[in-house]
């Protein structure tokens, strides 16, 4: 009989029990989005005003791609080092800012799999606050993925993505995996004139809370967003829909723009 009753209070307990670890686990990544979002700023304060680049060199040709906000590597068959990043020294001790503490279920491996691994689960703005692709177009070699933009540049600060929780779903192996992702994708493409145009992005905005996403914007502030909206099948053979990938807020790059 007391067996019984043990039994019963546990299977009432237990999913309580995973409920609030869950919740206690998206307010620390609040907070981890929260720091990353200071962390920029005294970047840009230190910086002549401009936030870090996303990839400053993701257009370089062969000898490029090497440079990304979150970390550097020797070559493109390494993984990058998160303590030799741009924002390495703003992170504090031990970078552990930059890792979703509910960003578990993924795939680490070196490799074409892993390719943006070290940037912990978070994705950052890269054609607006991380670039000026906006203003001087998104094409091979554009000056545009050499630095971020200005503070100023962005006028509204409260509602101007600059990091949020991301990942991208990839098929392999026979199975579908999450994998790191350093950008958080705008939802339409730019031209070569930073003008949008009709091309839809590859999702990557991971709703791993709850069926929520943790956003930090440009005044730093963070908040939880489920107004999800994804596409059913991306570049690498996945459905970021069934995984959770992808937009929140309007159909339109409105809450990446800086203007």
């Amino acid at each position: 009989m007391v067996i019984g009753i043990l039994s019963l209070l546990v299977a009432l307990l237990v999913p309580s029990l995973t409920r609030a670890m869950v919740l206690a686990r998206s307010a620390a990544c609040r907070t981890h989005l929260a720091g990353l979002a200071r962390a920029n700023a005294f970047y840009a304060g230190d910086n002549d005003g401009r936030y870090v680049p996303a990839a400053s060199d993701i257009f370089a040709g062969a000898a490029g791609n090497l440079h990304r906000w979150h970390g550097v590597r020797p070559d493109t068959s390494s993984p990058f080092d998160p303590a030799a990043g741009p924002l390495a020294e703003y992170l504090g001790s031990d970078g552990s800012i930059k890792q979703c503490p509910a960003f578990t279920d993924f795939r680490s491996d070196s490799g074409a799999a892993a390719y943006e691994a070290g940037s912990g689960g978070y994705g950052y703005s890269d054609l607006y606050v991380g670039s000026t692709f906006w203003r001087d177009g998104f094409h091979y070699d554009s000056p545009g993925q050499l630095l971020g933009a200005r503070a100023e540049d962005v006028t509204r600060t409260a509602e101007t993505l600059m990091f949020a929780d991301a990942a991208t779903p990839v098929a392999f192996g026979g199975k579908t995996w999450y994998v790191e992702e350093s950008f958080a994708y705008c939802v339409f493409m730019l031209d070569d004139k930073g003008a949008v145009i009709d091309a839809r992005r590859q999702p990557s905005i991971h709703f791993r809370h709850l069926r929520a996403a943790n956003v930090a914007w440009c005044d730093a502030h963070v908040s939880k967003r489920d107004d999800f909206h994804s596409v059913t099948s991306n570049s690498y053979g996945a459905d970021p829909a069934a995984m959770h990938v992808g937009w929140f807020g309007p159909d339109d790059n409105s809450l990446f723009d800086l203007e």
